[in-house]
């Protein structure tokens, strides 16, 4: 498997005021058009996180989105959405969640990625996009896109493309790990699979287990618009 870069993305830290909330993020990443990127464990040297908490560090250094879910959500709800909508790094061409599984390892440039886990989207992405309930779409859809841990740090380019060099779960796709977890009670057998891969991000497993011992279903409280 190899995988095409269409863009690749940075952000800094600003103040966002969408009229109800004021809160910082780093969700609004920029093309800085250099000829080559430095990634260590942390992720892009040029990119920052303001809210450590729940975003960045070694599980989540790089995130990832494809542009085949944009045209998903262009053709299923008419959403003409710009680049670089959903805050990523990494903008993909021709896979998508269903293609990537956890654990898989990717070359890309000088860089070794490990795939750690979906990504879980929170309310911000409807509050910067500006449009309602987007979030919770990309929640219901399984169109959550996925992060990388570094294994290997380097100097990445545009033109590289991500190879794939080793897939340890190819049950473990990101699409089903997002519809196992959406509806956990109903997937109890499937999310103790889940929970033995070792690649499996901490604190996502930590979410997981907790949504499997509750046999939670649905959105969690901080992906909704009125979080």
């Amino acid at each position: 498997m190899v995988i095409k870069i269409k863009d690749i993305f940075c952000g800094q830290k600003q103040y966002i005021d969408n009229g109800q909330k004021q809160y910082q993020s780093s969700y609004k990443k920029v093309d800085l058009k250099k000829q080559k990127y430095y990634i260590s464990e942390l992720g892009f040297k040029d990119d920052t996180q303001s809210d450590k908490e729940h975003h960045g560090g070694i599980d989540k250094a790089v995130c990832v989105y494809p542009l085949k879910s944009y045209e998903f959500f262009r053709q299923k709800y008419n959403f003409d959405l710009d680049i670089c909508s959903f805050g990523e790094n990494l903008s993909i061409e021709d896979f998508d969640d269903n293609d990537i599984c956890l654990g898989d390892v990717f070359r890309l440039g000088e860089v070794l990625f490990e795939v750690s886990q979906p990504r879980q989207p929170c309310w911000k992405i409807s509050s910067i996009v500006g449009i309602k309930d987007l979030t919770s779409l990309v929640v219901k859809d399984f169109k959550t896109g996925f992060y990388l841990r570094v294994i290997k740090s380097g100097y990445i380019k545009k033109s590289d493309s991500l190879i794939l060099e080793q897939r340890k779960h190819p049950k473990l796709t990101i699409e089903f790990i997002n519809k196992c977890a959406f509806n956990a009670k109903e997937n109890q057998d499937n999310i103790k699979e889940i929970l033995e891969a070792r690649s499996l991000a901490l604190a996502y497993r930590t979410s997981l287990i907790k949504r499997y011992t509750n046999k939670e279903n649905g959105l969690q409280e901080w992906q909704k618009d009125n979080y």
